[in-house]
């Protein structure tokens, strides 16, 4: 009993040091240019390259609580919305945090904006309201995939 309890401290104590390894910064930055394709993709309106991204078991819930799950779903949803509203708009993304579960596991977060819509008499419309995005990514085979994606745009704040 007493080793099993010394064996579980002792991983306990090495669980934060490794993630604060300094083999996170090459993670870090693979994880940032999966966001920077993602975000060129988006401008190109290609849904194939948009949905490669997640991994085979991977999810996204859109802000209007569309849920796609594996590649397939999330090509048909970024299709949807790149045939319609979203075609032809410019993703800004911004990667504000990066944080590591352990060498192989992360949560990143994106501010990101979309501008560029235009309604369906042709209008241009004002950009959408800067949105949050969390993903929790997973690196299988030396590759970062996208395990799931929520992003969240943000209701107006209460009345003070």
């Amino acid at each position: 009993m007493r080793r099993m309890f010394l064996s579980a401290a002792a991983l306990a104590l090495c669980l934060p040091a490794h993630a604060q390894t300094a083999g996170n910064a090459a993670g870090e930055a693979a994880i940032r240019k999966v966001s920077a394709e993602f975000a060129e993709a988006w401008g190109k309106d290609d849904a194939k390259a948009m949905a490669s991204f997640w991994a085979p078991d991977g999810d996204l819930i859109n802000p209007w609580l569309r849920v796609a799950k594996g590649p397939a779903e999330i090509e048909k949803l970024f299709q949807d919305e790149h045939s319609t509203i979203f075609k032809g708009t410019t993703y800004g993304l911004k990667v504000t945090g990066v944080r590591f579960l352990g060498p192989d596991a992360a949560i990143a977060d994106w501010d990101a904006t979309i501008s560029g819509m235009k309604g369906p008499d042709g209008a241009v419309l004002p950009p959408m309201p800067p949105h949050h995005v969390t993903l929790v990514l997973q690196r299988k085979a030396g590759k970062w995939w996208i395990e799931a994606a929520r992003p969240v745009i943000a209701p107006p704040p209460p009345p003070k």
